[in-house]
């Protein structure tokens, strides 16, 4: 819903308490920051999850059974600059 359509639902009398429009004003601008970080922390582990999923050396024990990946320090680095991306 945009900025608009809540302002029309909050006019429309919508059985809630009735607040003053700087305070809605100043609620709809806090969701729409919580709802834009949330968005940039899905982004951030998605391309974590991504590295992660397709870098990295396949790990086998010498009676060749899959162990894990192996990452490198500079892969290792690469996860963590991802990371501090939601800083």
């Amino acid at each position: 819903m945009t900025k608009e359509d809540y302002i029309q639902y909050y006019i429309q009398g919508s059985n809630h308490y009735l607040i003053p429009k700087d305070i809605f004003d100043e609620l709809y601008d806090e969701m729409n920051n919580w709802r834009q970080d949330t968005q940039k922390y899905k982004e951030v582990i998605d391309k974590a999850i991504y590295f992660i999923n397709n870098n990295g050396e396949k790990q086998y024990n010498h009676h060749d059974n899959y162990r894990g990946k192996w990452y490198s320090p500079d892969e290792l680095d690469t996860i963590l600059d991802i990371l501090k991306e939601v800083e």
